[in-house]
């Protein structure tokens, strides 16, 4: 039986199995993935201390940040829907090394900019690298680790929030010594080495292709893999769940405007700024482990709509603390806890409800519809801060987790409906 499978996994009749992989590299693929994402968040994350010295010198006011961050989600959430076509022609490791270095490339062109539409497209270019990171990532784990993919992509979700913890106290430090465009160029080398390691990195299993060797086999292959993901109910609404969210999705609201509220409203110091930064990512290290290790033995429907309960909570919490800096760390880690927790539970779902033939575009799908209602969060979300003050705003961030707590009554666990999909 194990002759002929093998033949079956030659002739490309059905794919190669990455949990047949040796131990050592299933934990290469999760700790290259893990810190390439770490990189990623922490070139994300620094624009929430850089944006200070940046709005001073290209004059410009909340409702640009807001257009800024729309553009970027725009490029990076319509690429991201695109990897479940290109998986089968392209090596996983190598997509995601492309990726880095397109990252690389537009954080050095930041720092090169000067004008606004100038920043617009070299971030534009940052998001496009970037969007590899969380499909392709996510894919490569869940097929890599089965039985405990909500543990797994936690822990994915929690590494790169270390870097999101590390990226405001070193932006801070480094904008003592240096302008901040000498920052954009020198953080832009971590990704490029990253991109480097991927093409270095050999996986023993085939880490892409699988299934028909022509061209036309491997594009019907995936149109039928995109058309049985849009027909899964339960990955339309988890999807929902991540449009309707305001924050929480990949940092980028909160990059946008909790600095700058941080720094002009409550007329914190640049360095405090970048500590409160880092005590809010202290709390997305810890939450996403935590809550993705209780739905992988609990329900994971039930801890997530317990993740949005509390998410809201914070959230109001959030808008009308003021600058008393022992309250406002206890609610930026709980925050951070919470509102970090909500990707890597929704990913874990989207993974339990489709066979693992179908990640790619699953994985593809979800991002491109999670994120894509990114830019109208970030315009609206300025226009808010610009008219109404930080408050409103979140408060309409608020009200965007109940909005998912509404629909997450009608998901269905896949494990409790499948049992033999639990783990062991």
């Amino acid at each position: 039986m194990a002759t002929d499978e093998s033949s079956l996994e030659q002739t490309g009749l059905i794919p190669e199995s990455p949990p047949e992989s040796s131990a050592v590299e299933r934990y290469t693929i999760l700790w290259l993935t893990n810190i390439s994402h770490g990189v990623n968040h922490f070139q994300n994350q620094m624009l929430a201390i850089l944006l200070i010295p940046i709005m001073a010198d290209l004059g410009f006011g909340y409702a640009q940040v807001g257009l800024l961050t729309a553009a970027y989600s725009v490029m990076g959430g319509a690429t991201q829907g695109i990897y479940g076509f290109v998986t089968p022609f392209v090596k996983r490791t190598w997509i995601l090394g492309i990726g880095n270095l397109v990252l690389g490339v537009g954080t050095a062109a930041s720092g090169f900019v000067g004008s606004f539409g100038g920043l617009v497209g070299t971030r534009g270019i940052a998001a496009m690298g970037a969007s590899a990171q969380h499909p392709v990532g996510y894919s490569l784990l869940s097929g890599y680790f089965p039985n405990t993919r909500g543990t797994i992509i936690a822990l994915n979700s929690s590494v790169s929030n270390v870097g999101s913890l590390l990226a405001p106290l070193l932006a801070a430090a480094m904008l003592l010594v240096m302008d901040w465009r000498d920052v954009f160029k020198i953080v832009a080398l971590f990704s490029v080495a990253m991109g480097l390691v991927y093409f270095i990195y050999r996986p023993p299993v085939a880490a892409a292709t699988s299934g028909p060797r022509s061209a036309k086999g491997k594009l019907l292959q995936s149109k039928a893999s995109y058309i049985r993901v849009f027909k899964n109910k339960n990955m339309i609404l988890v999807s929902l769940v991540m449009m309707v969210g305001g924050a929480g999705r990949g940092g980028g609201i909160n990059v946008a405007f909790l600095a700058l509220h941080f720094s002009r409203d409550l007329e914190m110091s640049t360095t405090m700024v970048g500590y409160a930064l880092a005590v809010f990512a202290i709390g997305g290290v810890i939450g996403p482990v935590a809550m993705g290790w209780m739905s992988d033995k609990l329900s994971r429907t039930g801890v997530l709509q317990a993740s949005l309960f509390l998410s809201a909570v914070t959230t109001v919490w959030l808008a009308f603390q003021g600058a008393f800096i022992p309250a406002l760390f206890i609610n930026l880690v709980l925050y951070g806890a919470v509102t970090r927790s909500r990707q890597s539970l929704t990913q874990a779902i989207v993974a339990d409800s489709l066979p693992d033939e179908d990640h790619d575009a699953a994985f593809s799908v979800f991002f491109f519809l999670g994120f894509i209602s990114g830019p109208m969060w970030a315009i609206l979300l300025g226009g808010l801060m610009q008219g109404s003050g930080f408050a409103v705003a979140f408060l309409a961030l608020a009200g965007s987790y109940v909005a998912g707590m509404l629909i997450m009554l009608f998901v269905v666990d896949p494990r409790r409906k499948n049992p033999q999909a639990q783990p062991a």
